[in-house]
């Protein structure tokens, strides 16, 4: 047997290598294609709108072209293959093909197919993807009310979600543990119909609290569809009393509420008290009423409330207080600041009206006095000693205007002339240790309460300075 010469052998492997590489750069050049179109796959809803768009890199004047799932001829270039109104042209340009299809079904699902037709003819394909949105949850086991204790279950069903869809429970803000998702296929189109059921043990405070089922696919913003339903929860009372005050005082009126705090409300309210109740305590409802309160009504009050749950007894102790004292109430009993009290001589009457001194009074000077001089601690007048009032005399004129005896104004200056002195009964100074009174000016004053007033003398003309009165107090 002959082998090759050593140059031969050598050639031979050569030509192998070049061969190698030539198919290598072949397979290299094929995958960067210019001409090769690129595609991509596209998710849409149901009654949604997808764009298909198919590309090439460079381009030798020949056609693209979008096919069906059936092979159906869409869009040749410019050309529109197939009378579908729903399909449009969106872009042709010679490296781009691109088509819409609006109103998306489900039989629109599957692979579509972009052609160019060079030689030999390339293709790409996108596959459609088409979601079934759910429809809005449903929540059942609302029926009837359910009784404080008592168990309720809810079930929540979503359909014609593709894939299925997932449900959530919540209280308010809280996330539930439900039991796991039942899904069933729907016979007549490739969607999908999901339920899921929670029990509850319920409460009182379970009453009108709102219970959400929320469904998650990836067709749904969070939180599109949710149905909310209230919890009716039915209770027995828990009975409170509520009194009208905190400080409940004898003689005053007064009250005591029963609040039943129940569902349904209470069909009925019942007092008594530790003894019986007070015979002047009347009952009205919910509500127990006292006219005028008294020490006896002291003790433990007693409340039941009932309802076709069940019932419940609430207690108060009521402890009257002392009446108020009126002693320590403001008054409007007007007083005259004067040191030293002083009386006057006695009138053709010996009571003096103790109501309040109006806003303006007329009369002679007497009267203004006795109606000044009127005070908690007197109601009446009496007469000076004898031995205090010899030599002076006790008619007091009228006067065309109001006048108010001298008595009231002890520091006013005295007139030169002593044809301007009236008659009046004064009152001694009181750094004087005389016994005697000396006859002093008694001036006219138009008195008006809570104002400026100017004294004039009638007879000599003299106008003295201004007092101020009030008629809670009288300053000078």
């Amino acid at each position: 047997m002959a082998f090759p010469s050593a140059p031969s052998a050598l050639w031979s492997v050569s030509l192998l290598t070049v061969l190698l590489a030539a198919v290598v750069h072949s397979n290299i050049v094929y995958d960067e294609d210019p001409l090769q179109p690129v595609t991509s796959d596209e998710t849409v809803s149901v009654g949604g709108t997808v764009t298909l768009t198919c590309r090439v890199a460079e381009s030798d004047n020949s056609s693209l072209q979008w096919s069906n799932t059936a092979q159906q001829t869409l869009y040749f270039g410019e050309k529109r293959a197939l009378r579908d109104a729903r399909i449009q042209l969106h872009r042709s340009t010679p490296t781009e093909l691109s088509i819409t299809i609006a109103e998306v079904q489900l039989s629109d699902e599957g692979e579509y197919t972009c052609s160019i037709f060079t030689m030999p003819v390339r293709t790409a394909r996108a596959t459609v993807t088409v979601l079934g949105v759910p429809g809005k949850p449903q929540i059942s086991g609302f029926e009837n009310p359910v009784t404080e204790g008592g168990e309720v279950t809810l079930t929540c069903t979503s359909t014609g979600s593709k894939p299925p869809a997932k449900l959530h429970w919540y209280r308010g803000d809280q996330e539930l543990e439900g039991r796991p998702n039942v899904v069933e296929s729907n016979p007549d189109d490739p969607t999908y119909n999901v339920s899921s059921e929670l029990t509850l043990e319920v409460s009182r405070d379970d009453d009108n609290a709102l219970i959400t089922c929320a469904v998650d696919h990836p067709s749904l913003e969070p939180g599109d569809k949710r149905s909310e339903q209230s919890l009716r929860v039915l209770y027995s009372p828990k009975v409170s009393i509520r009194p009208e005050s905190d400080l409940p005082r004898e003689g005053e009126k007064f009250h005591l509420q029963c609040l039943g705090n129940s569902n349904p409300e209470p069909t009925s309210y019942t007092w008594d008290k530790e003894g019986g109740l007070p015979p002047l305590a009347k009952v009205d409802g919910a509500f127990l009423r006292f006219e005028r309160l008294n020490k006896s009504d002291n003790g433990v009050y007693l409340c039941r409330a009932e309802n076709d749950i069940g019932q419940d007894q609430g207690e108060y102790p009521l402890q009257v207080q002392d009446a108020m004292d009126p002693d320590s109430l403001d008054t409007l009993t007007p007083s005259i600041g004067f040191s030293t009290n002083p009386t006057f001589p006695s009138t053709s009457s010996s009571t003096i009206s103790s109501s309040p001194p109006p806003d303006s009074f007329s009369g002679s000077g007497s009267d203004a006095a006795d109606l000044l001089s009127t005070s908690s601690s007197e109601s009446e007048t009496s007469p000076p000693p004898a031995s205090s009032t010899a030599g002076v005399a006790t008619a007091i004129p009228d006067f065309s205007t109001t006048t108010l005896s001298n008595a009231l104004f002890p520091d006013l200056p005295l007139p030169t002339d002593s044809s301007s002195i009236a008659p009046s009964t004064a009152i001694p100074s009181s750094s004087s240790s005389s016994s005697s009174f000396s006859p002093t000016l008694t001036p006219s004053v138009s008195v008006r309460l809570n104002g400026v007033y100017t004294f004039t003398d009638n007879t000599a003309g003299i106008t003295f300075p201004p007092v101020t009165c009030r008629s809670d107090f009288l300053s000078f």
